[in-house]
């Protein structure tokens, strides 16, 4: 079998690249309350994660896509839309007081379904996924199509420095831990959403190589 990856960042790439650096250079000089919940870059990483979703949910109407492989990519708004709810620790947070309190679920007057419809859409998820043969399609992406693996790279390396930062570093960024470690996540979603814009929109992604053969006329 063939395998055609890319390791080579797209323009789009760059953004997630830039938030990489600018963590890095300038989060030292950021208000450790930008990292509270409620803050401005968690705030941040609901609207990245929100235009994530979009993308994914768009890949049902390129035409330049197979029909498949548009179920597959827009199933992925899913995952996407569980993200923006764990963020928001699942409405939670939208409840927060003048004091920082978050109120647990069971306070809430949707505290009792919050659960229940997560099942459910999880399930669902997944019934359709194989009912609509998306395992099989999910292969042949991976083994067959391009990937833009730099993406994913900026994805799992932002992850695994964020949960270092959180459980890890032994206190070195003091009241800034939080703030890191948020800056972080938001670097690695970034990421998602440069991975999704890529493959949904860039044909050099979306587009199956071209397999030539060279005939040889023996005389």
């Amino acid at each position: 079998m063939l395998c055609y990856k890319d390791f080579k960042p797209t323009p789009i790439s760059y953004v997630s690249v830039m938030i990489l650096l600018l963590t890095i250079t300038f989060g030292w000089l950021l208000p450790a309350d930008f990292g509270k919940e409620n803050g401005p870059v968690e705030w941040t990483q609901v609207v990245i994660l929100s235009l994530a979703t979009l993308v994914a949910l768009s890949a049902s109407w390129q035409k330049h896509i197979e029909p498949s492989r548009r179920k597959l990519f827009a199933v992925a708004a899913v995952g996407l839309f569980l993200s923006i709810g764990r963020e928001l620790s699942w409405g939670r947070a939208l409840y927060m007081d003048s004091t920082g309190y978050i109120p647990p679920l069971k306070q809430l007057w949707f505290g009792p379904y919050v659960y229940p419809m997560l099942a459910a859409l999880i399930l669902g998820t997944i019934g359709y996924f194989f009912i609509n043969g998306l395992h099989k399609e999910l292969l042949t992406w991976l083994k067959h199509d391009s990937i833009p693996l730099f993406d994913l790279a900026v994805v799992l390396i932002a992850i695994l420095v964020a949960d270092t930062i959180e459980h890890h570093s032994f206190g070195f960024f003091g009241e800034r831990t939080e703030l890191f470690e948020e800056l972080w996540e938001l670097a690695s979603y970034t990421g998602v959403l440069s991975f999704m814009i890529n493959i949904v929109f860039n044909k050099q992604f979306t587009a199956k190589p071209q397999i030539t053969e060279q005939r040889v006329d023996l005389k």
